[in-house]
Protein backbone atom coordinates (compact mmCIF):
# COMPACT_ATOMS: atom_id res chain seq x y z
CA UNK A 1 0.00 0.00 0.00
CA UNK A 2 1.25 3.10 -0.78
CA UNK A 3 1.81 6.41 1.24
CA UNK A 4 -0.33 9.54 0.06
CA UNK A 5 0.55 11.81 2.46
CA UNK A 6 3.85 13.77 0.38
CA UNK A 7 1.31 14.50 -2.32
CA UNK A 8 -1.18 15.86 -0.88
CA UNK A 9 1.09 18.30 0.88
CA UNK A 10 2.36 19.34 -2.09
CA UNK A 11 -0.53 19.77 -4.08
CA UNK A 12 -1.90 22.35 -1.10
CA UNK A 13 1.26 24.03 -1.49
CA UNK A 14 0.84 24.60 -5.34
CA UNK A 15 -2.63 25.81 -4.88
CA UNK A 16 -1.56 28.40 -1.65
CA UNK A 17 1.26 29.40 -4.50
CA UNK A 18 -1.22 30.42 -7.03
CA UNK A 19 -3.44 32.45 -4.98
CA UNK A 20 -0.23 34.40 -4.23
CA UNK A 21 0.66 35.11 -7.15
CA UNK A 22 -2.50 36.46 -8.14
CA UNK A 23 -3.28 38.68 -5.04
CA UNK A 24 -0.19 39.90 -5.92
CA UNK A 25 -0.18 41.00 -9.35
CA UNK A 26 -4.11 42.66 -8.44
CA UNK A 27 -2.05 44.77 -5.83
CA UNK A 28 0.67 45.68 -8.45
CA UNK A 29 -2.04 47.17 -11.19
CA UNK A 30 -3.98 48.94 -8.37
CA UNK A 31 -0.80 51.08 -6.93
CA UNK A 32 0.08 51.57 -10.71
CA UNK A 33 -3.24 53.01 -11.40
CA UNK A 34 -3.22 55.07 -8.48
CA UNK A 35 -0.15 56.51 -9.58
CA UNK A 36 -0.96 57.39 -12.59
CA UNK A 37 -4.14 59.38 -11.89
CA UNK A 38 -2.26 61.40 -9.21
CA UNK A 39 0.50 61.96 -11.78
CA UNK A 40 -2.01 63.78 -14.13
CA UNK A 41 -4.75 65.47 -11.88
CA UNK A 42 -3.03 66.34 -8.65
CA UNK A 43 -4.04 65.20 -5.29
CA UNK A 44 -8.22 66.77 -6.26
CA UNK A 45 -8.55 65.31 -9.17
CA UNK A 46 -7.97 68.39 -11.15
CA UNK A 47 -5.25 69.54 -13.14
CA UNK A 48 -3.32 72.83 -12.57
CA UNK A 49 -3.80 75.56 -14.70
CA UNK A 50 -7.14 74.11 -16.10
CA UNK A 51 -8.77 77.65 -15.55
CA UNK A 52 -5.86 80.05 -16.25
CA UNK A 53 -7.07 80.40 -19.87
CA UNK A 54 -10.76 81.08 -18.93
CA UNK A 55 -10.15 83.50 -15.83
CA UNK A 56 -10.03 86.69 -16.27
CA UNK A 57 -9.16 89.40 -13.77
CA UNK A 58 -11.28 92.56 -13.39
CA UNK A 59 -9.89 95.90 -11.47
CA UNK A 60 -11.97 98.23 -9.69
CA UNK A 61 -11.17 101.12 -12.33
CA UNK A 62 -13.41 98.99 -14.63
CA UNK A 63 -16.92 98.48 -11.65
CA UNK A 64 -16.60 101.98 -10.44
CA UNK A 65 -18.58 103.30 -13.71
CA UNK A 66 -21.39 100.79 -13.19
CA UNK A 67 -21.44 101.37 -9.39
CA UNK A 68 -21.68 105.10 -9.96
CA UNK A 69 -24.92 104.90 -11.61
CA UNK A 70 -26.66 102.79 -9.80
CA UNK A 71 -29.67 104.81 -7.52
CA UNK A 72 -29.72 103.07 -4.36
CA UNK A 73 -32.77 104.92 -3.31
CA UNK A 74 -34.87 103.71 -5.85
CA UNK A 75 -35.34 100.92 -4.36
CA UNK A 76 -37.48 102.47 -1.66
CA UNK A 77 -39.46 104.99 -4.10
CA UNK A 78 -43.02 104.37 -5.28
CA UNK A 79 -43.22 103.26 -8.49
CA UNK A 80 -45.29 106.04 -10.70
CA UNK A 81 -47.89 104.18 -13.15
CA UNK A 82 -47.32 105.54 -16.66
CA UNK A 83 -49.82 108.12 -17.74
CA UNK A 84 -52.12 107.54 -20.50
CA UNK A 85 -52.10 109.01 -23.69
CA UNK A 86 -54.61 111.29 -24.22
CA UNK A 87 -57.94 109.56 -26.17
CA UNK A 88 -59.95 112.03 -28.37
CA UNK A 89 -63.63 112.58 -27.25
CA UNK A 90 -66.00 109.39 -28.70
CA UNK A 91 -68.28 110.63 -31.12
CA UNK A 92 -71.86 109.59 -30.40
CA UNK A 93 -73.54 107.48 -33.21
CA UNK A 94 -75.62 110.00 -35.82
CA UNK A 95 -79.44 108.34 -34.96
CA UNK A 96 -82.30 109.55 -37.45
CA UNK A 97 -84.64 111.39 -35.09
CA UNK A 98 -88.18 109.39 -35.16
CA UNK A 99 -91.19 111.81 -35.70
CA UNK A 100 -93.61 113.09 -32.64
CA UNK A 101 -96.69 110.98 -32.46
CA UNK A 102 -99.91 113.14 -33.03
CA UNK A 103 -101.16 113.36 -29.35
CA UNK A 104 -104.49 110.93 -28.59
CA UNK A 105 -107.59 112.66 -28.99
CA UNK A 106 -108.93 112.60 -25.50
CA UNK A 107 -112.44 110.88 -25.57
CA UNK A 108 -115.51 112.17 -22.99
CA UNK A 109 -115.89 110.43 -19.82
CA UNK A 110 -118.81 107.48 -20.03
CA UNK A 111 -121.48 107.54 -17.57
CA UNK A 112 -120.93 104.13 -15.22
CA UNK A 113 -123.43 101.55 -16.22
CA UNK A 114 -126.44 101.30 -13.36
CA UNK A 115 -126.17 98.94 -10.98
CA UNK A 116 -128.17 95.46 -11.36
CA UNK A 117 -130.63 96.43 -8.43
CA UNK A 118 -131.29 99.24 -11.03
CA UNK A 119 -132.06 97.23 -13.97
CA UNK A 120 -135.26 96.43 -15.40
CA UNK A 121 -136.12 92.82 -14.98
CA UNK A 122 -135.49 91.32 -18.33
CA UNK A 123 -138.12 89.08 -19.87
CA UNK A 124 -138.60 85.49 -19.29
CA UNK A 125 -137.76 83.26 -22.37
CA UNK A 126 -139.74 82.21 -24.40
CA UNK A 127 -139.89 78.44 -25.03
CA UNK A 128 -141.08 77.96 -29.04
CA UNK A 129 -143.64 74.93 -29.78
CA UNK A 130 -141.59 71.52 -31.18
CA UNK A 131 -142.74 71.75 -34.46
CA UNK A 132 -141.04 75.49 -34.85
CA UNK A 133 -137.94 73.48 -34.87
CA UNK A 134 -138.06 71.92 -38.09
CA UNK A 135 -137.57 73.98 -41.20
CA UNK A 136 -140.26 72.20 -43.33
CA UNK A 137 -142.33 69.17 -42.95
CA UNK A 138 -141.68 65.62 -42.58
CA UNK A 139 -143.86 65.56 -46.62
CA UNK A 140 -140.72 67.80 -47.84
CA UNK A 141 -137.98 65.73 -46.87
CA UNK A 142 -138.80 62.97 -48.95
CA UNK A 143 -136.41 62.76 -52.18
CA UNK A 144 -137.58 62.96 -55.90
CA UNK A 145 -136.86 58.66 -55.80
CA UNK A 146 -139.53 58.36 -52.90
CA UNK A 147 -136.59 57.14 -50.73
CA UNK A 148 -137.55 58.16 -47.12
CA UNK A 149 -134.74 60.15 -45.74
CA UNK A 150 -133.39 60.95 -42.04
CA UNK A 151 -135.60 63.78 -40.54
CA UNK A 152 -134.76 63.70 -37.25
CA UNK A 153 -133.21 67.22 -35.10
CA UNK A 154 -130.65 66.20 -32.99
CA UNK A 155 -130.06 69.34 -31.75
CA UNK A 156 -133.63 70.36 -30.22
CA UNK A 157 -133.57 70.43 -27.10
CA UNK A 158 -137.57 70.94 -25.92
CA UNK A 159 -140.60 69.20 -26.62
CA UNK A 160 -144.18 69.38 -25.54
CA UNK A 161 -144.32 66.69 -23.18
CA UNK A 162 -147.66 64.18 -24.03
CA UNK A 163 -150.13 64.08 -20.96
CA UNK A 164 -153.10 62.55 -19.84
CA UNK A 165 -155.52 64.78 -21.32
CA UNK A 166 -153.65 64.52 -24.88
CA UNK A 167 -154.13 62.20 -27.73
CA UNK A 168 -152.00 59.29 -29.63
CA UNK A 169 -152.02 59.01 -32.74
CA UNK A 170 -152.31 56.02 -34.58
CA UNK A 171 -149.33 54.75 -35.78
CA UNK A 172 -151.35 52.59 -38.56
CA UNK A 173 -154.29 52.90 -39.52
CA UNK A 174 -155.83 49.57 -39.47
CA UNK A 175 -157.63 47.01 -37.71
CA UNK A 176 -156.90 45.54 -34.78
CA UNK A 177 -154.78 42.84 -34.65
CA UNK A 178 -155.23 41.69 -30.89
CA UNK A 179 -156.04 43.44 -27.59
CA UNK A 180 -154.58 44.60 -24.72
CA UNK A 181 -155.42 43.06 -21.87
CA UNK A 182 -153.65 42.78 -17.90
CA UNK A 183 -156.76 41.78 -15.73
CA UNK A 184 -158.04 39.07 -18.04
CA UNK A 185 -156.52 36.04 -20.29
CA UNK A 186 -157.67 36.36 -24.13
CA UNK A 187 -156.28 33.77 -26.97
CA UNK A 188 -152.75 34.19 -28.18
CA UNK A 189 -152.85 31.83 -31.81
CA UNK A 190 -149.37 32.64 -32.11
CA UNK A 191 -148.78 30.54 -28.88
CA UNK A 192 -152.21 28.62 -28.96
CA UNK A 193 -152.84 29.29 -25.77
CA UNK A 194 -154.84 31.77 -23.22
CA UNK A 195 -152.51 34.69 -22.02
CA UNK A 196 -152.37 37.94 -20.70
CA UNK A 197 -151.51 41.38 -23.41
CA UNK A 198 -149.31 44.51 -22.11
CA UNK A 199 -149.58 45.49 -25.60
CA UNK A 200 -151.99 46.60 -28.95
CA UNK A 201 -151.44 45.08 -32.34
CA UNK A 202 -152.64 47.00 -35.28
CA UNK A 203 -153.07 45.18 -38.81
CA UNK A 204 -151.13 46.80 -41.52
CA UNK A 205 -149.52 46.33 -44.73
CA UNK A 206 -145.79 45.38 -45.11
CA UNK A 207 -143.70 48.52 -45.92
CA UNK A 208 -146.45 51.25 -44.87
CA UNK A 209 -144.81 54.32 -42.92
CA UNK A 210 -145.23 54.23 -39.28
CA UNK A 211 -145.14 57.29 -37.25
CA UNK A 212 -144.67 58.83 -33.54
CA UNK A 213 -147.89 58.85 -32.06
CA UNK A 214 -146.55 62.44 -30.43
CA UNK A 215 -143.49 64.38 -29.47
CA UNK A 216 -140.25 62.96 -27.83
CA UNK A 217 -136.92 61.43 -27.76
CA UNK A 218 -135.85 58.25 -29.05
CA UNK A 219 -134.14 56.09 -26.16
CA UNK A 220 -133.22 53.05 -28.11
CA UNK A 221 -133.29 51.56 -31.61
CA UNK A 222 -132.87 47.65 -31.63
CA UNK A 223 -134.54 44.33 -31.90
CA UNK A 224 -135.38 41.04 -30.27
CA UNK A 225 -137.30 37.61 -30.06
CA UNK A 226 -140.55 39.17 -28.84
CA UNK A 227 -141.27 42.34 -30.58
CA UNK A 228 -138.52 41.98 -33.84
CA UNK A 229 -137.30 45.66 -34.86
CA UNK A 230 -138.18 48.15 -32.37
CA UNK A 231 -138.19 52.15 -31.70
CA UNK A 232 -138.88 53.17 -28.00
CA UNK A 233 -139.36 56.97 -27.56
CA UNK A 234 -139.58 58.85 -24.59
CA UNK A 235 -142.88 61.33 -24.54
CA UNK A 236 -142.09 62.81 -21.24
CA UNK A 237 -144.24 62.73 -18.22
CA UNK A 238 -143.00 59.29 -17.50
CA UNK A 239 -144.80 58.04 -20.80
CA UNK A 240 -142.64 55.72 -23.08
CA UNK A 241 -143.91 54.07 -26.35
CA UNK A 242 -142.29 51.20 -27.97
CA UNK A 243 -143.11 50.67 -31.66
CA UNK A 244 -142.25 47.11 -32.00
CA UNK A 245 -142.52 44.20 -35.71
CA UNK A 246 -141.11 47.07 -37.56
CA UNK A 247 -139.50 46.20 -40.96
CA UNK A 248 -136.90 49.64 -41.56
CA UNK A 249 -135.93 51.45 -38.14
CA UNK A 250 -133.06 53.36 -40.01
CA UNK A 251 -134.78 56.59 -39.96
CA UNK A 252 -134.16 57.66 -36.75
CA UNK A 253 -131.05 57.32 -34.29
CA UNK A 254 -130.86 56.80 -30.51
CA UNK A 255 -131.06 60.43 -29.01
CA UNK A 256 -132.68 61.70 -31.66
CA UNK A 257 -135.76 64.15 -31.05
CA UNK A 258 -138.64 63.67 -33.18
CA UNK A 259 -142.25 65.21 -33.88
CA UNK A 260 -145.84 63.98 -33.16
CA UNK A 261 -146.70 62.64 -36.82
CA UNK A 262 -142.69 61.86 -38.04
CA UNK A 263 -142.46 58.21 -39.76
CA UNK A 264 -139.70 56.65 -37.88
CA UNK A 265 -140.06 53.16 -39.77
CA UNK A 266 -141.90 50.86 -41.30
CA UNK A 267 -143.92 47.72 -41.31
CA UNK A 268 -141.97 44.62 -41.27
CA UNK A 269 -142.21 41.32 -40.89
CA UNK A 270 -143.17 39.90 -37.58
CA UNK A 271 -140.96 37.88 -34.94
CA UNK A 272 -141.91 34.28 -34.00
CA UNK A 273 -143.81 35.65 -31.47
CA UNK A 274 -146.47 37.29 -33.30
CA UNK A 275 -146.21 35.08 -36.87
CA UNK A 276 -149.62 34.05 -36.85
CA UNK A 277 -151.13 37.36 -37.39
CA UNK A 278 -149.47 38.77 -40.33
CA UNK A 279 -147.87 42.47 -40.82
CA UNK A 280 -148.71 44.46 -37.98
CA UNK A 281 -147.68 47.05 -35.28
CA UNK A 282 -147.00 46.16 -31.54
CA UNK A 283 -147.62 49.28 -29.66
CA UNK A 284 -146.60 49.33 -26.20
CA UNK A 285 -147.62 51.87 -23.73
CA UNK A 286 -145.99 52.18 -20.37
CA UNK A 287 -146.44 55.28 -17.83
CA UNK A 288 -143.82 55.01 -15.24
CA UNK A 289 -142.92 51.42 -16.21
CA UNK A 290 -146.24 50.30 -15.67
CA UNK A 291 -148.18 49.37 -18.94
CA UNK A 292 -150.90 51.12 -20.33
CA UNK A 293 -154.06 50.27 -22.45
CA UNK A 294 -152.71 52.66 -25.66
CA UNK A 295 -156.18 52.78 -26.81
CA UNK A 296 -157.70 54.76 -23.89
CA UNK A 297 -155.58 56.84 -24.94
CA UNK A 298 -155.80 56.90 -28.89
CA UNK A 299 -157.54 59.42 -30.86
CA UNK A 300 -160.64 59.07 -32.20
CA UNK A 301 -160.72 58.01 -36.17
Amino acid sequence: MKNKGPEIEENLFRRKGFFIALYSCLGAVAILALVITIANFGPLGFQAGDYEEDAAYVGYDQVAPYLAEVDEEAWFRPRQSPTPPPQEPAVPPQTTPRPTPPPRPVLPEQEAAPPESELPPSPPPQQEAYYDVYEQPYEGRVAATGEMLHCGAPTASYFEAFTEAGRLLWPVSGDIAMQFSMESLIYDPTLDQFRTNDNLRIYSEEGTHVQASAAGRVLAVGRNIVRGNYVRIDHGNGWVITYGQLGDTRLVVEGEYVMAGQVIGTVGQPSMFGSMHGPHVNLHVTRDDVPVDPYAFLAAR
